[in-house]
């Protein structure tokens, strides 16, 4: 995975934790805008990124969220 990839969530996500109704559903397409490794662990277990993501006419953004909750596509 790297920056500019288009993703799938491969789960349903939170846009926002603190707001009912922000669930992204799973499969829903988004661009890598940003990827930091794990740096509370020694050695490194994961890449954190962050992703935009597209779901209808509406965009939300998913920060901080494993490598692993999202898929290449392309």
């Amino acid at each position: 995975m790297k920056i500019g990839d288009i993703v799938q969530n491969r789960f349903a996500l939170r846009g926002s934790p603190h707001v009912k109704g922000s669930e992204i559903p799973r499969g829903t397409m988004g661009i890598v805008i940003d990827i930091r490794p794990d740096n509370l662990n020694n050695p490194s277990l994961l890449n954190y990124v962050d992703v935009v993501m597209s779901h209808g006419e509406e965009k939300a953004w998913c920060g901080n969220y494993a490598e692993g909750c999202f898929k290449v596509i392309k």
